[in-house]
């Protein structure tokens, strides 16, 4: 059976909100950058009845995710049920914070019908990675200024090096270090890099 669509509901279309203009068997949306559009009923997803006129307004009330998470643990629950319990209401504007939340899977995941609680360890896993991951771009962000500047560092930057190295050797013919310095991918180019950081020398 159909999703009911209504007139002004909340509905997710590639992964953004947008609005029913004019139900049908095309339905006329717009969207939350204020484009308009026909698309097929099984293209969309209702996340709110409605109504809503302005998708700019979609900002909901504080909310309690981290507690709503922990009395959830392990169970499933419906997105009007999560909303709810993390913003006392269930209107358009908790049911699209509700999808980024299980949108984003650090608390929760499966679908708007069944979202899981994700366990705690799960939980912590996901933060760990996420954390490491932060710590490795910025690690990769300050190695590149300091190239730029001209404060290269031996000891602490020559791991960043190695697909340079390979580069130059002809064994790989990318690096990301040559992409993020704007230069160009050949062994010519990760040679005169290596000599001016002093890693090589011309001998």
């Amino acid at each position: 059976m159909g999703q009911s669509l209504p007139k002004d509901s909340l509905i997710l279309y590639k992964n953004r909100p947008a609005r029913i203009l004019q139900p049908g068997d095309k339905l006329d949306i717009e969207t939350d950058s204020g484009k308009t559009a026909k698309v097929r009923p099984k293209d969309v997803t209702l996340l709110h009845p409605g109504p809503v006129k302005n998708l700019l307004g979609l900002t909901p009330p504080p909310g309690d995710v981290e507690t709503a998470w922990e009395l959830l643990a392990g169970q499933t629950t419906s997105l009007a049920e999560l909303a709810e319990l993390i913003f006392d209401e269930f209107t358009p504007a908790t049911a699209w914070a509700v999808w980024q939340l299980l949108d984003d899977g650090l608390y929760f995941r499966g679908s708007i019908t069944e979202i899981e609680a994700r366990l705690p360890e799960d939980v912590e896993k996901t933060q760990a990675d996420r954390q490491a991951k932060a710590r490795e771009k910025q690690a990769r962000a300050d190695f590149l200024a300091r190239v730029q500047a001209g404060q290269f560092s031996p000891e602490q930057d020559a791991g960043y090096l190695q697909d340079v190295e390979a580069v130059a050797f002809g064994l790989q013919d990318k690096s990301w270090v040559l992409r993020e310095l704007g230069r160009t991918q050949s062994p010519e180019s990760a040679h005169a890099l290596l000599l001016k950081l002093g890693v090589w020398d011309e001998t």
